[in-house]
């Protein structure tokens, strides 16, 4: 008897046949040119971190000044470890073999002499090139502003986005139906508009503006009459003497490991072991449109020597959900819960939009020497209403009030062999905090690295990015352990193991919860221009039972990925990529569910004007809960990870026009189709049919 007797023989061509004849088309006769994305790695960071989101992001506050080190490219004769590492698709061990070579035998005269160094191929290399320099010359330099203004870039970003679809919210409706309920449609148009201006003068001198319209919020007019429902700007500067770094406006902070302040996104755990350190980057301005999540105010960074002092404050309107207010003046005194969606659609959104202010300041001391950095970090939180979240037994020690403060010590200690980081935070209420990480280099071919972190339920922290599980760093005790081995010059190994417990109640988990993850990824270069990855990845996770009983009853949840992945460059401007992923989730008692998801990419790059990628993919899940992550590539800074569920297909063209040094224009068009759908979204979302399809049209300028 089959092992799985509820796959019929339709579903064994969909789950075996059909993935084996993609895998089996791509071997082939392959070119001889290096195809490895710099940004592959980082794809399949950003695809865990949307599975534990399970919500969109904006990235671009991430990736914004990468493209800086293409005009003005990294001297890795000089550079420190931190700056090398701003260079996402190095990892720990290239990055200290690197700086190894450089000590002892100094400075590299060519650039085909980093292939001596253990973790540098030709593929890497070739990757590396553009964004590095090997000349001596001292990046700092007095900021005169006619140098400013005369060597400074500016770009304008202007995107267009759209279903195609009419979603419930946008349908036609009668007035007298409207009249007795407003919220049952969008008050504004369906489309997506942001704008953005960007002045960058070496990463010293900065300032930029940047708008946003959500699809539904109304434009110039009704409660938009501004124009954009978003506005944010900024000015930065960074000195190299007295005065470190100076932002005025709308700016994030970056300090020690991300447990007592760290305001902006910042990848978890990851494939990357080697990257569990946190880097930090102290005062850096805003440059996403995430509406919420952003400090509004000032913040300096003084130094001298090796000590630097930065202080800070905020005040800005945050949106949240409205409890209560005082019934003769208006006044608001209770809030029971912080928005972060952004969206001002319909009137009942629009009521808590930018409801409650937040007032926030602080300061870090800090002391950097040559093989360590130590620092303390210290701020406080206040609203002008009290947060009030609605009494849940799973949220008994969240926080609650008008005022927290966190405050915390951070160390980073490098010595020849690996490094040792760690942080200790404690919260208003008396919550600790605390993480501690290594990594080893035993030889220069591995890296072996662990992070253990304790954080107690009642630590209370709204700004943070810490190493953790769980969104909110709270109630949550785990160690991590992970290997990243070069095998041979032609095939590396990934994996970790996590295990984590959480010591009191959680959304839909009625009791004290266990944990593990293991992940285990060998990368094989077949030559320089093909390279293969095999991942295998579980995870399993306690959850509620559904039965009517008086004491909660958990059961483990196992979910099970396999995936295969190629890429490889069949001539010189051609790219093709392949992967199938598996996935099987198990619980007790029960029989398990499978889904599968299989692409094809296309990137074609005919000359140095056009550029082309495709994808076509075929995906089914017995559940949503069997839904695979697949990174999408998209225009410039805007980022695409969406979920395959349920069955069906989905295909996107994305076209990049050059039009000249100064003028780019992107369009991208995408459709999924669910077969077995007759409807998709819900409420106001909702579309009538099993389609959606979505079109995005940019245009950058450079001056």
């Amino acid at each position: 008897m089959s092992r799985f007797p509820h796959i019929t023989n339709a579903r064994f061509c969909r789950f075996i046949i059909l993935p084996l004849i993609f895998i089996l088309i791509t071997i082939r006769a392959f070119a001889q040119e290096p195809v490895i994305s710099p940004s592959e790695n980082i794809e399949e960071t950003l695809e865990l971190h949307a599975e534990t989101l399970e919500e969109e992001y904006d990235y671009t506050d991430l990736f914004s000044e990468l493209e800086y080190f293409l005009a003005n490219p990294v001297p890795i004769n000089i550079a420190t470890h931190d700056e090398i590492r701003q260079l996402f698709f190095l990892n720990e061990i290239q990055i200290n073999n690197l700086l190894q070579y450089i000590q002892d035998y100094g400075k590299i005269v060519s650039i085909y002499e980093l292939a001596y160094i253990d973790g540098f191929d030709r593929e890497v290399i070739a990757m590396l090139e553009p964004f590095i320099t090997l000349s001596d010359e001292a990046r700092a330099e007095r900021i005169k502003p006619g140098r400013v203004l005369r060597y400074g870039r500016n770009q304008l970003f202007v995107r267009y986005q759209q279903l195609f679809e009419t979603q419930r919210g946008f349908l036609p409706i009668e007035d007298s139906l409207l009249q007795q309920n407003a919220n049952q449609r969008y008050l504004g148009s369906p489309f997506r508009l942001y704008t953005r201006y960007a002045f960058n003068y070496r990463n010293r001198v900065r300032w930029g503006i940047t708008a946003e319209k959500d699809p539904g919020e109304e434009f110039f007019k009704g409660s938009q009459k501004q124009g954009y429902d978003f506005y944010s700007a900024f000015f930065y500067m960074k000195g190299d003497r007295l005065l470190r770094d100076i932002v005025v406006g709308d700016y994030h902070l970056q300090f020690g490991q991300g447990l007592t302040l760290w305001t902006t996104f910042s990848f978890g755990k990851s494939g990357d072991v080697t990257g569990i350190r946190k880097i930090q980057r102290g005062v850096r301005p805003n440059t996403s449109v995430n509406e919420n999540q952003f400090l509004r105010g000032s913040a300096v960074t003084l130094g001298y020597k090796r000590f630097t002092i930065t202080a800070f404050g905020s005040h800005k309107k945050v949106d949240a959900t409205i409890a209560l207010t005082d019934s003769l003046t208006g006044e608001l005194l209770e809030v029971s819960a912080l928005q972060y969606t952004g969206l001002h659609r319909t009137p009942r959104e629009l009521e808590n939009r930018r409801s409650l202010s937040e007032t926030i300041y602080g300061a870090r001391a800090a002391l950097t020497g040559s093989r360590f950095q130590t620092g303390f970090t210290f701020y406080k939180m206040e609203f002008d209403a009290s947060l009030e979240p609605e009494e849940r037994l799973y949220n008994r020690h969240y926080f609650r009030g008008t005022e927290n403060h966190a405050m915390g010590a951070d160390m980073l200690y490098l010595f020849r062999g690996g490094q040792f980081f760690g942080e200790v935070s404690r919260s208003a209420s008396g919550g600790m905090a605390m993480m501690a990480g290594a990594s080893l280099f035993p030889s220069s071919r591995m890296v072996l690295s662990g992070v253990y972190r304790k954080y107690d339920k009642d630590y209370h922290n709204l700004y943070n990015a810490p190493f953790a599980e769980s969104s909110n760093a709270a109630g949550e005790e785990g160690l991590f352990m992970g290997m990243y081995l070069l095998v041979s010059p032609r095939i590396t190994f990934t994996g970790y193991v996590d295990y984590f417990r959480f010591d009191w109640l959680r959304f839909r988990v009625d009791a004290p919860s266990y944990g593990k993850e293991y992940l285990g990824e060998f990368t094989y270069h077949l030559s320089r221009a093909v390279e293969m990855r095999l991942r295998y990845r579980y995870k399993q996770r306690d959850r509620n039972i559904a039965v009517n009983e008086v004491m909660p009853v958990l059961e483990p949840y196992e979910k099970q990925n396999v995936r295969f992945h190629i890429h490889y460059q069949v001539m010189r401007n051609l790219t093709l990529r392949n992967r199938v992923e598996w996935v099987v989730n198990t619980s007790d008692g029960k029989n398990p569910d499978y889904g599968y998801m299989i692409y094809q990419d296309v990137i074609w790059k005919p000359n140095s004007q056009w550029a082309f990628s495709a994808r076509y993919a075929l995906f089914d899940t017995d559940t949503f809960d069997e839904r695979i992550y697949a990174y999408e590539n998209d225009v410039l800074y805007a980022f695409s990870v969406p979920a395959y569920y349920y069955r069906g297909s989905r295909a996107y063209l994305l076209i990049r026009y050059q039009a000249s040094r100064k003028l780019d224009f992107w369009l991208r068009v995408s459709q999924t189709f669910f077969a077995s759908e007759s409807t998709l979204g819900s409420g106001l979302d909702e579309i009538d049919g099993n389609t959606r399809t979505e079109v995005k049209a940019q245009v950058r300028y450079k001056f």
